[in-house]
């Protein structure tokens, strides 16, 4: 059984190979004895990050005077007893995992100890025997500045309040967590994806995370969380392939590239870039950019951008889980999906990248007609009449449970037929008579994908107002503020909430409110924006990353505002501050009134509102299950 002793590890590791690097920190790997290693090194010596995998039984040792101490920031600290020392961060425990020659991760559990010894000599753990075929995953920090110990043991409410990632669907809610997703040096999504029930890598969530540790390092001033964006860009580089795309395989072994995923690389990138310059970064970008460039598919609207690799060919396309038909409707490939949302997405991500680069006329045709197959596409109205009955009838099944028990007899058996018979053959009607935007205001993901995604709702509204920031169009503006009073009121909230498998579309509906709000000036979408935190609240979610006012995309660094803290830990507050321009929405999902003090104080003076607008002019007091609407000027 070998036995490694941590200064050793990253000794060791410190003399790797260079295998990705950006300013602020190296991604080096190396192997010893029966293990490899790969260490994010930072440039100014304040951390280090070790992670190891080993394949054989295996004994850690660690010589010095420690203190075994539960980190707030979750995980264990070995308090070195000597303050000229370094001491160690074990964010999550070691795991037994099964992983693919791709990558994927099939199977996972926690790793079974053999003993732990702790004296004033040293610690020492030994792990039992690793089964055939799987491997022992560890992961170690390497504090050397004492500051980042008070850093990690003290937290703000707001660094564990809870945030819905949107790759995964799931919640963040401390730093440790990083390393749910964060495993040997990839970022993953933190779930079994449908359909093949295995892990596998996204740029989705490392890009949310990244979103995260943005916003409360503008918020609380430390410096861990800049550590732990630069380790998420190294991992997001570090998979960048030769021909400067990222690959997934989330749907056939051939390792298939998603486009979406591909741009929240992107933007990863770009949001580290916005705040300074990095030539290692900017030139990984360019590649990336490239790549997704080179993916377009050319219909009579104009250039349309794939969902994913698979798109590229029908015999591709028998690997696509979906049930799709094939189709040529509007000169398309007849494997192109025409997903609306894939293609608004990368569409924002090349064009971000042009401005930012400050190559205006990189792919300044290809943009340009990728705008106008957007806006044609969207414009669609055939079959006008045909479609105002279909929807009606296809609306009575996006009711929820309990309003839909109260509808007249005739009602509820028009809700069957829609049920039953209308949504799983609505792609028929859309191929015949091409078609995204309903009447009344729902949206539809795709025109050729079998049946109805009205969980896309939500994406496709977050996609449009991101759309509509880069790109104005008041037609679209129209249709987007439809769609978005359509979601409001129609019932299709509440009955995303009943159902475990569409709940995640709440997380996308506050994201796409947040943007609604920093573009439209609406009373309404404070109000709808302040009532989906309380759902999200209730159902412990979490509240989607940009509610914290640090989405570069959206928001240059140098025009964006450190998201206050409240005293109460059950407060939630939505930053939709930008400019000279500040504003807040403090929720409070408890059954108390609170009142609202800060821990950072805010700068100036704000008027505030309760949710029935009366204007306040006493101390404030946050009513339960309400909230508070401030702004200056």
């Amino acid at each position: 059984m070998p036995e490694y002793t941590l200064d050793q590890l990253f000794a060791t590791a410190a003399c790797g190979t260079r295998a990705v690097v950006c300013a602020a920190m190296r991604r080096r790997s190396a192997a010893t004895e029966g293990a490899r290693l790969e260490l994010d090194q930072s440039t100014d010596g304040l951390a280090d990050c070790l992670f190891l995998r080993a394949a054989t039984a295996t004994r850690f040792r660690l010589d010095g005077d420690y203190r075994l101490l539960r980190c707030a920031a979750g995980g264990w600290l070995l308090h070195c007893r000597d303050s000229t020392a370094s001491s160690y961060w074990l964010p999550a425990p070691a795991m037994l995992r099964r992983t693919s020659a791709q990558g994927h991760i099939l199977e996972e559990q926690a790793a079974e100890l053999d003993s732990f010894d702790l004296d004033s000599s040293g610690v020492a753990i030994t792990f039992a025997p690793i089964p055939e075929g799987w491997t022992l995953d560890a992961v170690v920090w390497q504090l050397n500045d004492a500051a980042l110990l008070g850093e990690l043991q003290t937290l703000a409410p707001n660094e564990t309040q809870g945030y819905f990632l949107l790759g995964s669907h799931t919640r963040y809610g401390q730093p440790a967590n990083l390393y749910r997703h964060l495993i040997h040096g990839w970022v993953y999504e933190d779930r079994y994806a449908w359909p093949h029930k295995r892990r596998i890598c996204s740029e989705n969530d490392a890009h949310a995370l990244h979103l995260v540790f943005s916003g409360l390092q503008r918020a609380t001033g430390k410096r861990v969380y800049g550590l732990l964006k630069t380790q998420l860009l190294l991992s997001v580089l570090s998979r960048q392939g030769e021909d400067g795309g990222f690959r997934h395989g989330e749907w056939s072994e051939n390792m298939e590239s998603h486009y979406r995923l591909h741009a929240s690389g992107m933007h990863l990138m770009m949001d580290h870039l916005a705040e300074g310059n990095d030539p290692s970064v900017a030139n990984a970008l360019a590649w990336a950019a490239d790549f997704l460039a080179s993916r377009p598919d050319n219909t009579e609207l104009g250039t349309w951008f794939l969902h994913d690799d698979l798109e590229q060919s029908t015999v591709a396309m028998q690997q696509n889980p979906f049930t799709w038909i094939p189709s040529r409707v509007l000169g398309k490939s007849p494997s192109n999906m025409l997903v609306l949302n894939t293609h608004l997405d990368t569409l924002i991500g090349l064009d971000r990248f042009r401005e930012q680069s400050g190559g205006a006329e990189h792919n300044a045709g290809l943009i340009y007609s990728a705008v106008q197959a957007a806006n044609k596409v969207i414009a669609l109205r055939p079959a006008e009449t045909l479609y105002r009955i279909a929807s009606i009838v296809l609306y009575l099944t996006f009711l929820p449970t309990v309003k839909a028990a109260k509808l007249p007899l005739y009602q509820r058996a028009i809700k069957r037929i829609g049920w039953k018979w209308l949504a799983p053959h609505f792609h028929h009607l859309k191929t015949a008579f091409p078609r995204l935007v309903m009447p009344g205001g729902y949206i539809d993901r795709a025109i050729s994908i079998k049946g109805v995604s009205d969980a896309y709702q939500s994406i496709n509204l977050m996609d449009l107002l991101r759309y509509l920031r880069r790109f104005p169009n008041e037609s679209v503006t129209k249709v987007t503020q439809e769609a978005l009073t359509f979601t409001r009121n129609s019932g299709i909230l509440e009955r995303w909430a009943e159902i475990s498998q569409k709940e995640y579309a709440l997380g996308f509906w506050a994201e796409a409110l947040w943007h609604a709000c920093t573009l439209f000036p609406d009373a309404c979408y404070r109000t709808w924006l302040a009532e989906a935190m309380l759902t999200l609240e209730a159902k412990d979610m979490g509240l989607p990353p940009s509610l914290l006012g640090a989405n570069a995309e959206a928001i240059a660094p140098s025009e964006q505002h450190p998201c206050p803290i409240p005293v109460h830990p059950s407060l939630r507050v939505a930053n939709l501050s930008r400019c000279v321009k500040q504003e807040y929405l403090v929720v409070n999902p408890t059954n108390a009134e609170i009142e609202l003090t800060w821990a950072n104080p805010l700068s100036g003076s704000l008027q505030w509102q309760d949710a029935a607008s009366h204007n306040l002019k006493v101390a404030l007091k946050v009513p339960a299950h309400s909230w508070l609407h401030g702004k200056n000027g």
